[in-house]
Formats: structure tokens, C-alpha cells, sequence
């Protein structure tokens, strides 16, 4: 899915430009040697993301996403996680957060974005499948090589190892998640799911407070929708249509049952982004926060509630 801006001219036009996803191939994945066959890291990751945990966090944090791999093994679309290993990397600063990018058989499957609870526990922000993980290494490797920010003689593995590149993470909330990368003095802006260049000059401002953004644990009895994913452009009512009256999920589920073909945007960075998603479900794990999932290069589980305090459901 693309980043569309400005007039509904320029929206369709640069559908057209950006449609295609990356796609991970074995040539291209990263280097898993650093992970055992348990999923747990075993080698430090590059020196601009090393964990900043201690020893019994970092016990909790095997356990926790072990535990959570498992459950969500068992789900649709989930199937290849048994297998998997993982690694693991911190946020940006002040997040006390972690994304976990998961990888099966030379390439990756999927991701879960983690936060630390006030109390120390573990929850559960976001997660999702397929080939284009968020925050993942190759999305962006791709990416500033068809930017040609980087040459394509430099290979992923060196990519990830060149201490002069840096790459920090900077998650604000499920929608406002970047890369942000230094290159030759100069600072780039990448969206972290799509790998796409943003028009940004600084680093972005959160749109909603740390204390507002929930979370959620995997137990209960699942209520869960999954419906097949769509191309937003194909239909625009989005585009100067009326939204959806839709704040939580009985809400959702209402409008469901009459319009298949949601389509979730939000507006980002000042308005400098529109942002056009088709909604592809919602799964809810007991009496936990509920998630929507949107197609965004790939299934991505995102906060309803966070999701619709920014953005909007259109029919």
C-alpha cells in the first residue's frame, strides 16, 4: 500500500508509481545466524541497537515472546511462526519498547511491537505477517537502493553492519512508525512498514500521548473477523466522502455487516501524508484491548481504539 498526497489526480498517479510491495528472497534476507534454533538472540545486534535491557528482562522478553509466538501459531495466516526464530531491537528512546522481527527458512514472516508496563510486564502494541515486517532491514536495504541513497554493490549483511549508516527506530504509535537514517550528513525519513520516503525534515511529533496508547495480552477466547484484502484505489469514496460514525469495535463489527470493503485513513505528519488502508478484520482476545488488521504491505494488527482516534472508517 503507497502514501498518497495532495489532489486526487496526484493520488492515482502516484498509486500507479509506488503499487508494487518489496518482497524478501532468500538472496536478500538478512543474516540469521545470530539467532539459536529456540528464537532467542545470541549475538549482539549492530552498535546503534543493542538491547538496553538487563539480564531479567531479557529473560522475561524470551519468555514472553516465545509464549505469545505460540499462541499466535495456532492462528490463520500465522502457521509459519512455529518454526520461526527471532531477534529483537529496541525503539526509539523513552519507549521502553522493542520490535521483534521473526524469520523462517531465509525469510522473514512476520513482527510484534512490545512495550514494558509500568509494573514491568510485558503487552503486546501490534504485531503482523508476511514479507515486509515493520522495522525490517531488508524493506529498508530495498528501499534506499531504489532511492540510490546507497549503491546496489554494498549487500544487505553490509548494510546492517555499517556503523556509519545509522538507523534508529522511532515508534510513536502504530501509524507513526519511521526510519529515521543519517547518510553522508544528511537525515532521511522512511516509513517503517512500506520503506517509503517521507517528506519529513524532522523527527515526527506523536499524535497521541504515551499514557493514551494501550495494549494488549494474548489470553482469552478470540472474537475474530478476517476478511480478503482489497485495493483501496480501485474505489475513492475516501477521497471527498463522508467517514463512518465507528469509535469501537461493536461499532465496526455494525458497519462490517453491511459494507465489506472498509477503508481505514489517517492523515500524517501536518497533513503532509494520506494514508488509505483497507480493512481487512478485527481480532480481540478476551476482554483485551481489541485490534484492527489492515493491509499495509502485509497484514498489520494495530490498536482499534489508537487507530480510530487518528484516522477514519470510509464505506
Amino acid at each position: 500500500m503507497l502514501w498518497k498526497r495532495w489532489t486526487t489526480m496526484c493520488l492515482i498517479s502516484v498509486c500507479v508509481l509506488f503499487s508494487a510491495p518489496f518482497h524478501t528472497s532468500a538472496v536478500d534476507a538478512p543474516d540469521r545466524t545470530s539467532l539459536d534454533q529456540a528464537g532467542t538472540a545470541v549475538a549482539a545486534a549492530p552498535a546503534d541497537n543493542k538491547p538496553l535491557i538487563n539480564a531479567s528482562s531479557d529473560l522475561s522478553l524470551t519468555d514472553t515472546v516465545n509464549k505469545w509466538k505460540s499462541v499466535l501459531a495456532q492462528k490463520q495466516g500465522f502457521e509459519n511462526w512455529q518454526q520461526a526464530n527471532w531477534q529483537s531491537y529496541p525503539l526509539g528512546p523513552g519507549t521502553h519498547g522493542w520490535v521483534v522481527i521473526f524469520g523462517e527458512t531465509g525469510h522473514e514472516v512476520g513482527y510484534m511491537i512490545i512495550h514494558a508496563a509500568e509494573d514491568g510486564s510485558l503487552r503486546l502494541t501490534e504485531y503482523g505477517t508476511g514479507d515486509s515486517p515493520l522495522f525490517s532491514y531488508t524493506t529498508l536495504y530495498r528501499s534506499l537502493v531504489q532511492q540510490a541513497l546507497i549503491p546496489d554493490t554494498l549487500s544487505l549483511t553490509d548494510f546492517i553492519q555499517n556503523d556509519a549508516i545509522r538507523k534508529d527506530r522511532l515508534y510513536m504509535d502504530a501509524l507513526t512508525a519511521v526510519w529515521k537514517i543519517n547518510l553522508q550528513d544528511q537525515t532521511y525519513y522512511l516509513d517503517a512498514k512500506s520503506g517509503e520516503l517521507l517528506p519529513l525534515k524532522s523527527d515526527p511529533v506523536p499524535v497521541l500521548p504515551v499514557q493514551q496508547i494501550g495494549a494488549a495480552d494474548l489470553t482469552g477466547i478470540t472474537d475474530e473477523r478476517l476478511l480478503p484484502a482489497f485495493d483501496p484505489y480501485n474505489r475513492l469514496p475516501w477521497v471527498q466522502g463522508t467517514p463512518l460514525q465507528a469509535s469501537n469495535l461493536a461499532e465496526l463489527k455494525t458497519a462490517l455487516q453491511t459494507q465489506e470493503q472498509l477503508t481505514y485513513v489517517v492523515l500524517l505528519y501536518g497533513k503532509q501524508v494520506t494514508l488509505p488502508l483497507a480493512v481487512i478484520g478485527y481480532q480481540q482476545w478476551g476482554d483485551n484491548a481489541p485490534f484492527l488488521v489492515l493491509d499495509h504491505v502485509g497484514p498489520r494488527y494495530v490498536l482499534l481504539n489508537e487507530a480510530l482516534m487518528q484516522g477514519r472508517l470510509y464505506p
